[in-house]
């Protein structure tokens, strides 16, 4: 058994038990970034490297489930390590699409379930887009944090923290 571990509230824990691909309990968020004209290289890459960083203040992000034998009681948090590459995955969407593209990926990636043996967060970041109409590049970023893990409030306040920097990295 796990060293430090939390055990969730009757209410957390109900958005585990009535989650299904019909009604997922993630908090999903879309948007579109714009990238510096001198940005270089992957954005992927430079969020991995910028997430490497806030983990350590981001406890949410580096908690997993753990089930409580013969589910007797509610499962808790216990510390775990993401693997970034995981947890922040690069998705090639056609050359030069368009929004239309992007809502429909995203579509077909929100009724996908968060793997429960991780933590239950995943970004998605869309290569591909259409420059913006001054010329710039622009990624997607598609993020799913589960409701069990956070309210929409906490969600809002950690994609802030964690997410919004790299851009000017």
């Amino acid at each position: 058994m796990p060293s430090s571990m939390k055990q969730l509230s009757g209410l957390d824990a109900t958005f585990l038990y009535l989650e299904t691909p019909q009604m997922p309990m993630h908090v999903g968020a879309l948007h579109v970034l714009e990238l510096p004209a001198d940005f270089k290289g992957r954005y992927v890459t430079t969020l991995r490297q910028h997430m490497a960083k806030r983990l350590p203040v981001a406890g949410v992000l580096r908690r997993k489930l753990w089930r409580m034998p013969l589910n007797l009681a509610n499962p808790a948090w216990v510390d775990a390590e993401p693997d970034l590459r995981q947890h922040i995955v690069e998705i090639k969407l056609p050359k030069g699409a368009g929004l239309r593209e992007l809502e429909a990926e995203v579509s077909r990636l929100h009724p996908i379930l968060l793997d429960r043996r991780k933590p239950l967060w995943k970004f998605h970041v869309f290569e591909g887009l259409a420059p913006s109409a001054n010329g710039n590049r622009r990624v997607g970023l598609y993020s799913q944090l589960h409701h069990a893990a956070v309210d929409g409030q906490a969600a809002v306040a950690l994609q802030t923290l964690v997410v919004v920097v790299p851009v000017f990295l």
